[in-house]
């Protein structure tokens, strides 16, 4: 059944794709037919559009199909979609040498909108229907990260329904028993002797499996091949990057933080206005935090919480339906709003616009006695938006969480950089990337 489910997401993303483009170059003949393209470089211009709708796919994860959920995949073609027209029509300004009327792009925009939202409904209930739920199998090291797990598999039970869940303590003959009657397997820090055994045996019998990740792991993961003689070595990459992604990546900085300024000076100003004008109070919040090799620097957002929100003298993390968030606050969090003030940090030099998300001194105190590894964080220069903030959330746990930034730092680089500022124009449209912690937890410990 796999077989035949993935020759049809390969035969649906040739459709989709052509439907597209059908859309485009139809657009193209009805609102640009006295442009000034000869007749083949009508094709031309499609093609250099085909490899933007690539691009644009890439960066946004438009095909996920069975590993996003749908409202993701949507979002995901939103974005795709507006990125490769705005580009294609830049471009096309360049040629003519002006900018050609709007209205054009804009309609086959509404139209690759109207057909792709249905086709992906459809696309997605396909696919589950010729891939159902994998039957899958935990093993754990501790049955508190099982439930855990179980808990979270249950949300995503369009992928996988776990039927049966297993100790690493049990006999060995017992564990593959389970595995053989499974189609999925997660390994839940399950000691390295034990997994090797029973990865050995789901290559051999062709089980999916998934490993929750260590520290080391990750970094493994992110690793070169370094050959020495005829036998390969992994070679972890360097968390300081050379001198010419440096300079890149502080002129990219400097080059973002002024135009964001810039463009977005009235809407700073009309948020300190309301801000200050809601309870007299002072409108731009500072705090302390940490960044490139624990250096602590002063942090500033619009302030979202009333100002005696810690008068307790109690460092915490927002929670889950928090009362000391004020209406307004809780409108420019979930817009992001809050975070325009954070470009002066990054043309100031304290922060880089990519990089992991700058924690207070206490807290990341206190993770770092659960995970000493946490301070790894700040190998680098701390950032607005990251990988841990696309691919996570506020809440994220902070192994979780340091796992990500590890990710980021281990494959720093300026494409990767580019991909994830792309990225956080999606994240702003997800309220779940703002959920606060549960209860009256103050950190995001689980």
């Amino acid at each position: 059944m796999k077989k035949y489910g993935n020759i049809f997401l390969s035969t649906a993303k040739a459709v989709l794709l052509l439907i597209l483009l059908a859309v485009f170059f139809i657009g193209q003949y009805i609102f640009y037919f006295d442009t000034i393209y000869y007749f083949w470089g009508n094709f031309i211009v499609l093609l250099i559009y085909s490899a933007f709708i690539y691009f644009t796919s890439r960066v946004y994860h438009g095909f996920s199909f069975g590993s996003s959920d749908l409202s993701d995949i949507i979002l995901s073609w939103v974005f795709c979609l507006a990125l490769a027209n705005i580009l294609q029509y830049l471009m096309l300004g360049l040629i003519q040498e002006a900018l050609l009327p709007v209205t054009g792009f804009l309609m086959i925009f509404v139209a690759q909108i109207v057909l792709i939202i249905p086709l992906t409904i459809l696309t997605d209930k396909m696919y589950y229907k010729l891939n159902p739920a994998q039957d899958a199998v935990i093993i754990y090291a501790k049955e508190e990260k099982a439930k855990q797990y179980q808990a979270l598999l249950i949300k995503h039970r369009k992928h996988h329904k776990v039927s049966r869940t297993a100790s690493q303590t049990e006999p060995l003959e017992t564990l593959i028993r389970h595995i053989e009657n499974s189609e999925a397997v997660f390994f839940l820090d399950v000691e390295e002797k034990i997994r090797e055994q029973l990865l050995e045996y789901c290559f051999k019998n062709n089980k999916r499996t998934y490993i929750l990740p260590t520290f080391t792991g990750v970094l493994i993961n992110t690793a070169g091949i370094s050959w020495i003689s005829n036998t390969p070595m992994f070679l972890p990459k360097s968390p300081e990057p050379d001198m010419a992604v440096k300079f890149i990546k502080r002129t990219m900085d400097i080059a973002i933080s002024l135009i964001a300024i810039v463009l977005t000076s009235w809407l700073m100003a009309l948020t300190w206005l309301i801000t200050r004008l809601y309870d007299k109070s002072p409108a731009i919040y500072k705090q302390v935090r940490l960044t490139k090799d624990g250096k602590l620097f002063t942090i500033y957002k619009f302030r979202s919480m009333r100002p005696d929100a810690e008068d307790d003298g109690v460092p915490r993390l927002t929670s889950q339906d928090d009362n000391r968030i004020t209406p307004f606050g809780r409108f420019i969090r979930k817009t992001r709003l809050d975070e325009l003030p954070q470009f002066f940090n990054v043309l100031t030099g304290s922060m880089s616009v990519v990089g992991p998300r700058p924690e207070r001194p206490e807290i990341a105190a206190q993770y770092e006695e659960i995970y000493p590894n946490f301070v790894f964080r700040t190998k680098v220069k701390a950032g607005i938006t990251g990988f841990a903030q696309i691919y996570g959330q506020y809440n994220t746990a902070p192994e979780d969480k340091l796992f990500l930034d590890i990710m980021y730092i281990e494959n720093l680089s300026i494409w990767q950089d580019v991909k994830l500022l792309l990225q956080t124009f999606k994240v702003v449209f997800k309220s779940s990337s703002t959920e606060g912690v549960e209860g009256n937890s103050t950190t995001a410990l689980k």
